[in-house]
């Protein structure tokens, strides 16, 4: 630690009385933050900063952008996790928002894969305009693809937090053309994040991104690591890292099992609590909670835990409302965002002794935890089919949770287990602190049709020499350059392939002189985010079923077969490149593996209409289509993950989202194919004769939308617009659970909701039984809310339509039609029928 500002901190008396933190009268700066002042953050310079967990680095990222924010720049804090960006919002409400923001919560956006918002709840008209925007990469890249890269970035600040995700085998692509656009555009500062990076990537990152590299491989509070064997414990520290102890004795009555540590931990005089214990699989949290609960914990009366109460039952909040009362929870991909909210408050409310979690508990953001013990340090690998060891990386990262800053423990301690001599050899290989696996290239050949076509769509490359230059300055580049330059001279030679693939496809035009432009739809399916084989797979599929397709829509004399239309399309979703290997590319998302396990339904009622027709060769499109339609129409999720062995919640979620993130762009998708104002050449190769199928194409979107939009909310489509009554500042919300029951009772619209009847009060105050306050309250919030809505819907609309007439010759007939009432009303709608 330092006691001191450095001479030439150059941070602004507003930084310094609001973001340094002072121990006593005496400023308290840990060493990386002192270096990184030494090295000119405050002053504007650019840095990636690399230092072991817990030792500030997020503070050094504050500096810059309050910085930033004080002198009239923008900033963008980029984070790799839904759940940390949400966190990241919290935190800078309290941190930012009177000193920095002018206390104007719209001035603070956050974007994930699920929403755009701000501070206030409400949508922004700018995003990318906010004075600090909360982002994840994958967001990020997708709203300047769709908006076009700036060619100038010279008065935003970028942070990126964990930006050793450049490296990560599926997601680390994006990063890297994220990071490539933005050094390509320029910058205002730069501000890169790491405590897993390798010196000789983290010296080679910082190089490319051409900004100066702050650091310093000790902590502040030292970890202390300690392998478990049958020969006795080795143990190193981060203090001195070159030193492994040998042969200390295990202690009496303490086997090699991670329950039986933890019991051993817990009857410490000073227990390390909270204690977190690592999986590698989810059903082990569940397993060994169990085990410890039954083993060391008194069987109590206490009454289940109320925190779930309003969410729907789930098998994880099941199983969680029993295990809080002994101070034990689990945490993994089968809870629910709202589910893995509650745990997570638990653990910084120091609610918990004890977490059994994955490496889903959200990275980076900072939990109390003062010990780690990993119950297993190796993952099943599904294309090698055998348990690999996770990388050290993974493991550092991951044990760097513990004894953080800011917390009452000494130092931090991390237990790992290793039984058989083999896997004692390679157990070992986590003591050796300063050894980390190279980062990866992800920018690879076989993508380089996305790649393209997303660097045409934003506008940032108008010619093949563009993309070249481009491609081929990225970190991956330089390393193929380095390792095999062989195959790097065939990059130029595979990206030209690549875009006459897409020109084929009439995705791209090119010029005889080398120029590109993206069509509508090149524009579309690069906007996206999908992959350009997923748009062309899926509106191939589009227009050789249009005919069937039509044949579902409902007409003014008949209700069509909205059932049908809906699985066929969510079927196609699930069977394309995004979801399912093809030609040997694997897929981006993957769905739930249960799926695979047996066929929920016969499918032969839909074999026509499906992309494979064989539709038993491969269940899981078809299994998964079947429950999406199950959550859509309003079936519970308790039931729908009991349908297949470890089917959980968390999963579906989580397939929900990116079927309804795939309908998006499929919908945006159809709207450019079906304009049928582009020229020929301009239309993707199956519509170029396809005149007559635009205007059926057409029809399509809207309906797609308003599947997505269903899928989202989990509710059938008479009964969706009840959503729109959660505002922001209302004192209650209505839940999925509500509004189904709700739509039990028979009130669907918003006539029947509202009624001030005597009968349709009791059916409220029957819905809203565990109500708070109480139950006739929220009641009469319903009613009056649906009121509200009800008038400013029909205003919406008045003004819809007024802004129609504003062309027609008897404007001021319309205007008197939906403003006036009683007699006043018919002879303005007399007046309208006359003319």
């Amino acid at each position: 630690m330092k006691y001191k500002l450095p001479e030439n901190h150059s941070l602004s008396a507003s930084i310094i009385g609001s973001l340094v933190f002072k121990d006593g009268e005496q400023y308290a700066l840990s060493d990386i933050q002192f270096a990184a002042l030494e090295a000119g953050v405050a002053r504007g310079q650019s840095v990636l900063v690399v230092s072991p967990t817990s030792t500030g680095k997020t503070q050094i990222a504050l500096w810059a952008i309050a910085n930033s924010l004080e002198n009239g720049g923008n900033s963008v804090y980029l984070v790799n996790y839904r759940a940390l960006a949400k966190q990241k919002l919290e935190d800078f409400k309290s941190q930012l928002m009177n000193p920095f923001l002018s206390n104007n919560p719209a001035s603070l956006v956050i974007a994930t894969g699920d929403y755009v918002e701000d501070g206030n709840g409400n949508i922004p008209s700018e995003p990318l305009r906010a004075p600090l925007l909360i982002a994840t990469y994958e967001k990020y890249l997708a709203m300047l693809s769709a908006s076009g890269i700036p060619s100038d970035m010279r008065t935003t600040t970028i942070v990126c937090d964990e930006i050793q995700l450049i490296g990560d085998e599926h997601r680390g692509r994006s990063v890297e053309v994220l990071l490539t656009l933005l050094k390509n555009a320029g910058w205002k500062q730069f501000v890169g994040l790491s405590a897993v990076l390798q010196p000789k990537d983290a010296s080679d990152l910082a190089s490319w991104l051409d900004v100066t590299l702050v650091s310093l491989l000790t902590r502040e509070k030292h970890l202390r690591y300690e392998c478990w064997t049958p020969h006795g414990i080795a143990a190193t520290n981060s203090e001195q890292p070159d030193s492994v102890q040998e042969g200390i004795p295990i202690p009496v009555g303490v086997d090699l099992d991670p329950v039986s540590i933890l019991a051993k931990l817990l009857k410490e005089k000073k227990p390390p609590v909270p204690v977190i214990v690592f999986c590698m699989r989810k059903q082990d949290t569940y397993d060994l909670a169990r085990r410890f609960i039954d083993e060391y914990k008194k069987k109590t009366q206490e009454q289940l835990s109320l925190a779930f109460d309003g969410l729907p039952i789930t098998s994880a909040n099941t199983f969680l409302s029993e295990t809080l009362g002994y101070r034990v929870a689990s945490h993994n991909t089968d809870l629910m965002d709202e589910e893995r909210e509650i745990v997570e408050q638990y653990l910084l409310q120091e609610k918990l002794d004890v977490i059994f979690a994955t490496s889903t508990l959200a990275a980076g953001v900072n939990f109390p935890l003062g010990a780690a013990i990993f119950a297993t340090w190796d993952r099943w690998d599904s294309n090698r089919r055998v348990y690999v060891p996770i990388e050290t990386s993974e493991f550092h990262n991951m044990a760097g949770r513990v004894g953080r800053m800011g917390f009452d423990h000494d130092h931090g301690r991390v237990i790992f287990i290793a039984q058989k001599e083999n896997a004692i050899r390679v157990a070992r290989q986590y003591l050796n602190l300063g050894e980390l696996p190279f980062l990866k290239p992800r920018v690879t050949t076989d993508r380089f049709n996305q790649l393209a076509l997303q660097l045409v769509s934003s506008g940032l490359c108008r010619t093949k020499g563009d993309v070249e230059r481009l491609v081929c300055t990225t970190l991956s580049a330089l390393r193929e350059q380095d390792r095999n330059p062989t195959r790097f001279r065939n990059w130029p030679k595979e990206l030209v392939k690549a875009i006459d693939e897409l020109v084929e496809e009439g995705l791209l035009l090119a010029t005889t002189t080398g120029g590109l432009t993206a069509t509508s739809v090149g524009k579309a399916i690069g906007n996206s985010g999908l992959l350009p084989e997923t748009g062309i797979f899926l509106l191939n599929y589009i227009v050789d079923k249009l005919e069937r397709l039509m044949k579902c829509l409902p007409t003014a004399t008949t209700a069509g077969d909205p059932a049908r239309l809906s699985f066929i399309l969510f079927s196609a979703c699930l069977s394309s490149p995004e979801f399912r290997a093809h030609n040997g590319k694997p897929p981006t998302r993957f769905l739930p593996f249960p799926l695979d396990k047996e066929s929920l339904f016969n499918a032969d009622v839909y074999k026509d209409d499906l992309i494979e027709p064989v539709w038993e060769a491969d269940i899981m499109p078809i299994n998964g289509a079947k429950l999406s339609q199950d959550w859509m129409d309003g079936v519970e999720i308790r039931q729908l993950e009991s349908v297949l062995p470890y089917l959980s919640a968390g999963m579906l979620r989580d397939m929900y989202r990116n079927l309804a993130w795939t309908l998006q762009g499929l919908s945006s998708i159809i709207t450019a194919a079906a304009d049928a104002r582009i020229p020929l050449a301009g239309r993707p190769k199956k519509l170029r004769r396809q005149d007559a199928k635009l205007k059926a194409l057409s029809k399509l979107p809207r309906l797609i939308r308003r599947l997505s939009f269903r899928l989202v909310e989990g509710l059938p489509d008479n009964v969706v617009w009840m959503v729109e009554l959660n505002s922001r500042e209302s004192k209650f919300r209505l839940t999925r659970t509500e509004i189904l029951l709700l739509r039990a009772q028979g009130l669907t619209r918003p006539e029947q909701v509202m009624l001030g009847s005597q009968e349709a009060d009791k059916i409220r105050v029957r819905v809203f039984e565990k109500g708070k306050p109480t139950p006739q309250a929220k009641a009469n919030w319903l009613r009056d809310s649906c009121r509200d809505w009800k008038l400013n819907q029909r205003r919406l609309a008045a003004a819809r339509q007024l802004k129609r007439a504003a062309y027609c010759k008897v404007s001021d007939l319309f205007k008197a039609f939906y403003e006036t009432v009683g007699t006043d009303f018919e002879k303005a709608f007399e007046g309208i029928m006359k003319n």
